[in-house]
């Protein structure tokens, strides 16, 4: 039974790899790898804890995502007479299929505690380390075969219409961004350790991949993933090292230097923040930024009419249909561009709170440890307290917490912290 919860663990974190390049339909309904790996991974944990281990072990984090669970589910009941039935036999599924994500947080801490703790965790970071290795190379392949979405129609599929930069199977630069940025939290701190620890093989090993993966962030010109990349640096220099944040600037200023597509991004983006607030009327916001900025609008306008239990968990895109303001065949019509406004316009002020009550006790208790040791654990820690700031930066302009890909490493990550 352990060997095949193992095994399940790792096809689902290697299963994002496949990206949007295949979903499984079912009525009115399209599953992914992921959602149809964890499932049994489910079924196999409940059946070895009634078998070998009856006793349901819970950290701090774990019961934080509990608390949140619980908390959405009462937001979607008080909201269950309100919206039609079809509406909400939908969002039913949806909530249960997120249920079953947040769960992964719990089976994580509960398997690092009652499996071999190390044997299982590097099963997680081999896992995890294979399926960005993967992705990062068909990101490269997608880029050197198919740089326009053009060439294979999916723009007629609703898919934007990037040309020349990095999706891998994700179909977006932005995900993809994210993705990366909170991926090198844990590469870079695992580079610092076996440096520090001197292990000159392993540490050459972590900085080519290093090198590898920082080019395909750079490839993705996504400035939501760059942003989320800095914070990165920051915290890690923080945490373990000042040299790391020199290095990374250096980076920056190379990549500013001798790239006029980041030159362009880059004005393009200070430009529209002086707009937003209000510096430099003159100058219009990229359409991007104003894409994004009406989708904070209409989220906000949900807020404002039902603050306190939202509108149901996965009901933001029939509300954004009956507002006139987006499709529901449309990619971005789940959410919000912020996932944070997401999860307020859907659960309410208490499912917001609830939520970042998860991320403050994960930080709080991994810097307590992290900045006592300088053994692997703590750098591990490190690595992910930074990834997770990234993603947290990340998710105010793309709705990068709630997206199903990344959900699995963001879930898996915290249950990592979670550990004693």
């Amino acid at each position: 039974m352990k060997k095949f919860i193992y095994i399940l663990f790792a096809l689902l974190l290697l299963s994002p790899v496949t990206g949007e390049l295949w979903r499984l339909k079912v009525l009115y309904f399209e599953f992914l790898p992921s959602d149809m790996i964890i499932p049994p991974l489910f079924v196999a944990w409940v059946t070895y804890k009634l078998k070998y281990d009856r006793k349901l072990r819970l950290g701090k984090v774990s019961k934080m995502v509990i608390l949140f669970l619980f908390i959405i589910t009462i937001a979607y009941l008080a909201n269950l007479f309100r919206f039609p039935l079809k509406e909400m036999i939908v969002a039913f599924s949806n909530l249960g299929r997120f249920g079953m994500y947040l769960i992964l947080t719990v089976l994580t801490y509960d398997l690092l505690e009652t499996q071999k703790k190390n044997q299982f965790r590097d099963l997680i970071l081999w896992s995890m380390g294979a399926s960005l290795l993967l992705i990062v190379l068909l990101g490269f392949l997608q880029l050197q075969f198919f740089p326009s979405f053009y060439d294979l129609g999916l723009h007629l599929k609703g898919w934007d219409p990037h040309i020349g930069r990095l999706l891998s199977t994700w179909f977006d630069p932005n995900f993809i961004g994210g993705y990366l940025a909170y991926m090198l939290g844990p590469v870079i701190a695992l580079a610092l350790y076996f440096r520090h620890q001197g292990e000159r093989r392993w540490f050459l090993l972590m900085a080519a991949f290093l090198f590898i993966c920082l080019i395909a962030l750079y490839l993705t010109f996504s400035r939501s993933g760059y942003l989320a990349f800095m914070l990165v640096l920051g915290l890690l220099a923080l945490f373990k090292s000042r040299k790391v944040l020199v290095a990374g600037i250096l980076l920056i200023l190379l990549a500013f230097t001798f790239s006029p597509r980041v030159q362009q991004r880059s004005i393009e983006a200070w430009d529209s923040g002086k707009s937003l607030i209000g510096l430099d009327a003159q100058k219009p916001l990229d359409p991007t930024a104003e894409l994004r900025v009406w989708s904070w609008k209409f989220a906000l306008e949900m807020i404002s009419e039902n603050p306190w239990v939202g509108v149901g968990y996965s009901r933001y895109a029939y509300e954004i249909n009956q507002r006139g303001h987006g499709l529901l065949s449309g990619h971005a019509s789940g959410g919000s561009d912020s996932s944070l406004l997401t999860i307020w316009a859907t659960s309410g002020v208490f499912g917001i709170l609830s939520y970042l009550a998860i991320g403050f006790v994960a930080v709080t208790s991994a810097i307590r440890r992290l900045w006592k040791k300088a053994d692997f654990r703590s750098y591990l820690d490190a690595g992910l307290v930074a990834g997770f700031g990234g993603m947290m930066a990340h998710s105010f302009f793309v709705n990068s917490l709630l997206f199903p890909l990344m959900m699995v490493y963001l879930l898996v990550g915290l249950g990592l912290l979670d550990e004693k």
